[in-house]
């Protein structure tokens, strides 16, 4: 019987790289989705993927979990909205939705704790030093709050409101693919983090104030406040390091502009970040700034659905 369960890319409000060493952070979901499909197949096990190695680890993960030898021949099939090496979480999105996938598929279960511990597993070997924020904002949906507290301790906390119209005015700025990869960066972070914990904790200190400020304007529908929170959060990253040169301008134009821009998840040090999450009340004032940088504009919509079983016939 196919099953098809999708799953939604994510984005940082604020708090990436910070959330690793137990500050807050405030993802949200979006409307760009990975959708697998299972279905039985007679021979072998067929993967249709664009990393079908990763995609053999996801299946192993499940098959430890439940203490399975081996299982049935199915076809795994997974499409994707969301850019790969984009920090819009692609990797998180394909394991929780082919987790999910493969529960309901194989056992029959539907059970979104589940298909969150299995893929914080996943991306523990993905991502060096992950922090479970990814794959609990994906899994989730709508604005989630997460805390690593400790190892085995985490807050995670789906917030029960809705982005004001006014507010949920996003636009995603394509720099261009990052040459460093996510995990690059955030060992990059953890030596800057061993080097000088000190320095580190004080613009930790004030992401954690800016991702409260933020989570707060969004319930209050203030724009300044949000504006100004990510400002400040934006210029965090900055201080560690993980924004490249070649976006702070536009960064800065945009600001101007009566606007905020950021970079998202693990950011770039030497070229392109990859996205950049706008938030500017008036779109019109975006097009041809990006257009002068040779970049690319498109709006998103925050607050989407978590993992969603698509259909099971």
């Amino acid at each position: 019987m196919p099953v098809s369960v999708s799953a939604p890319g994510k984005i940082y409000l604020c708090g990436e790289h910070f959330v690793v060493y137990g500050a807050p952070a405030l993802l949200s979901a979006i409307d760009k989705r990975v959708t697998v499909k299972i279905e039985d197949h007679k021979d072998k096990l067929l993967t249709y993927s664009l990393d079908n190695r990763f995609i053999r680890h996801i299946i192993n993960v499940v098959k430890n979990h439940f203490g399975l030898r081996s299982i049935r021949p199915f076809k795994i099939t997974v499409a994707s909205q969301i850019k790969k090496g984009y920090h819009l979480g692609s990797s998180a999105a394909v394991s929780v939705a082919s987790i999910g996938a493969l529960l309901y598929y194989l056992k029959r279960v539907w059970n979104p704790d589940l298909v969150n511990k299995l893929a914080f597993e996943v991306e523990k070997i993905k991502h060096h030093n992950a922090s479970g924020a990814d794959n609990s904002g994906i899994t989730y949906g709508g604005l989630v709050w997460y805390r690593k507290e400790l190892e085995f301790l985490k807050s995670i906390w789906q917030l029960s409101l809705k982005i004001p119209s006014n507010l949920n005015k996003f636009y995603l700025i394509d720099t261009g693919t990052p040459l460093e990869s996510t995990a690059a960066m955030v060992k990059f972070v953890a030596k800057k983090y061993a080097e000088n914990k000190r320095f580190f904790d004080r613009f930790m200190a004030i992401n954690e104030i800016q991702t409260k400020k933020i989570a707060l304007a969004l319930k209050e529908g203030n724009a300044n406040n949000l504006v100004n929170a990510l400002k400040v959060c934006e210029n965090t990253l900055e201080k560690i390091g993980v924004v490249s040169q070649k976006v702070i301008p536009i960064i800065r134009e945009v600001e101007k502009k009566g606007g905020a821009a950021k970079i998202l998840g693990g950011g770039g040090r030497s070229k392109g970040v990859g996205y950049l999450l706008c938030f500017i009340a008036g779109e019109n004032l975006l097009p041809d700034l990006v257009k002068r940088y040779n970049f690319s504009l498109e709006a998103i919509s925050l607050g989407e659905e978590g993992i969603r079983l698509e259909s099971s016939k």
